[in-house]
């Protein structure tokens, strides 16, 4: 009996599911809000917007991945004039290139692959400002979505992950991005794991950096969803870390949480990922 690609779920899509659990656990007036600040955050060519109001593919992943999860429709088909119009586009960043692979992988079925070369030349030509961690957490996602080259990208990764040796002080989003790629390509994490989780802070949720004080939606989103992924028991963390999390929405949308008071959409998919990561086992 053949087994089927698609048995496994795309990382991508373990995503939106989260996001949606957590957009799903919260009353029908909140969720009206959210899909109302969504639509506002819509360029009229399409795309979504940036905290200057401008079309950004980096921005229009994660207003397309909120509609998914927020089951709006309506404004996908918009959205998909703005995508097609990005394609040619030669002046994207390695992270917009990133995104565009991304969106590409959910709006197209199937979705026109790129070979795994272009990838790798994406990521660490074009991305050399990147940190290592963070270039393989992308590269990881975007193979998975494309659902190939996995084998030899894995065995490379493997090379590359086993003798990384970081030093300095790690943001926890780094640390939570070098956990995961080590926890896929079937590398031992249980040393990165114990670090991620030494940014919790008692009360609240996860900081940029164990030395500072305040937490952030980002870190909290990024090291919940990471340490659910690798097996980590959440439940002594659940409680406080769910309080963070409501005190930080505003009318539509999810706040940074270190005290910026400006709505967007990356933080808003932030805050119903960690939302759903600290709720998904009570669906």
């Amino acid at each position: 009996m053949r087994t089927s690609k698609r048995q496994v779920i795309p990382v991508y899509l373990k995503l939106i599911q989260y996001v949606k659990s957590g957009f799903n656990i919260l009353d029908e007036n909140v969720q009206q809000q959210i899909v109302g600040f969504l639509e506002s955050q819509q360029h009229k060519n399409g795309g979504f917007t940036d905290r200057g109001g401008n079309p950004d593919l980096y921005y229009s992943l994660f207003g397309f991945w909120l509609c998914l999860a927020a089951n709006n429709t309506n404004q996908l088909e918009k959205f998909k004039l703005y995508v097609n119009s990005q394609k040619g586009n030669k002046s994207l960043g390695a992270i917009e290139q990133m995104a565009l692979v991304l969106i590409n992988a959910e709006l197209l079925k199937p979705p026109k692959s790129q070979s795994l070369l272009s990838l790798l030349k994406t990521v660490f030509m074009k991305g050399k400002k990147i940190g290592l961690s963070y270039q393989f957490f992308l590269l990881t996602l975007a193979v998975d979505a494309q659902n190939k080259h996995k084998t030899g990208y894995y065995f490379f990764a493997r090379i590359g992950l086993f003798f990384y040796k970081p030093h300095g002080n790690l943001p926890c989003s780094l640390t939570a991005a070098l956990t995961f790629a080590k926890q896929k390509v079937g590398l031992k994490f249980i040393k990165e794991q114990k670090k991620l989780i030494s940014y919790y802070k008692n009360e609240r949720g996860f900081r940029a950096f164990d030395s500072i004080l305040n937490s952030d939606i980002l870190s909290t989103a990024v090291a919940l969803f990471v340490l659910r992924e690798t097996g980590y028991d959440l439940r002594l963390i659940v409680p406080d870390c769910l309080e963070f999390v409501q005190q930080n929405y505003n009318s539509g949308a999810f706040l940074s949480g270190d005290g910026d008071k400006t709505q967007d959409l990356e933080y808003t998919f932030y805050g119903l990922l960690a939302l759903g990561t600290l709720v998904a086992d009570e669906e």
